[in-house]
């Protein structure tokens, strides 16, 4: 059984995260357990959550 995959959208000039899609942000898609990691590390850098 495959695992759900989670997306974000996120806008690296402005340094934001969002979980709806943007149009012209870069799309981050992974499984979930990764995806949690993923979001808290760039959130740890500086981002936000719009």
């Amino acid at each position: 059984m495959s695992a759900a995959k989670k997306t974000v959208w996120i806008d690296e000039k402005n340094r934001i995260l969002s979980f709806h899609a943007v149009v012209n942000w870069k799309s981050i898609a992974k499984e979930e357990d990764l995806f949690w990691q993923y979001l808290l590390a760039l959130m740890n850098a500086g981002y936000r959550i719009m």
